[in-house]
């Protein structure tokens, strides 16, 4: 194995974190749908133990530009809402099918 591939795989992991209301959240995953960027987020604590058996929720916001400046905002659209959240509930489930073999 090359050097340069050792120190990628000895890199440590360093989440995505956004602040919203002064309280932190991990971004675990973001795709475009319909020329939208999606983000979806769980609460974050950088003192909480991973443990595999807590089902996380997570929540879904839009990246929406306003002025030139982009930030997150709910999604007022419940059927739309709905939608995006079930296909990251279908990329978690592949991710976690793949992470099996």
């Amino acid at each position: 194995m090359a050097d340069s591939e050792k120190d990628i795989i000895n890199e440590e992991f360093e989440p995505d974190i956004v602040e919203l209301d002064g309280e932190k959240f991990e971004v675990v995953d973001a795709m475009e749908f319909d020329g939208v960027n999606y983000l979806a987020l769980i609460p974050y604590d950088e003192n909480e133990e991973d443990d595999e058996e807590d089902e996380a929720e997570f929540i879904v916001l839009q990246e929406v530009e306003e002025n030139g400046e982009y930030f997150l905002a709910t999604i007022d659209d419940d059927e739309l809402a709905d939608k995006i959240g079930n296909l990251f509930l279908e990329r978690f489930d592949e991710l976690l099918d793949e992470s099996e073999l």
